[in-house]
């Protein structure tokens, strides 16, 4: 896999630490019986788009090696 420079891995570790925020914030305000929905949305959200961009990454650097 290419190894990402600086900035990109800054990128991805104050995208990991949103997500942290994210679901820490959701299961606050749901143990204080103000269930969110938009809160819960944004983390799917975040989350998902996470989970797309790894598999994205991944699937380009296996391209890569194959040439």
């Amino acid at each position: 896999m290419v190894e990402a420079d600086p900035t990109m891995r800054a990128g991805r570790n104050a995208f990991g630490v949103l997500l942290v925020a994210l679901i820490a914030a959701y299961v606050y305000r749901f143990t204080q019986g103000a269930d969110d929905d938009l809160l819960f949305l944004l983390w799917v959200l975040g989350a998902s788009v996470y989970l797309l961009s790894h598999y994205w990454y991944r699937r380009q650097g296996a391209n890569e090696t194959d040439r």
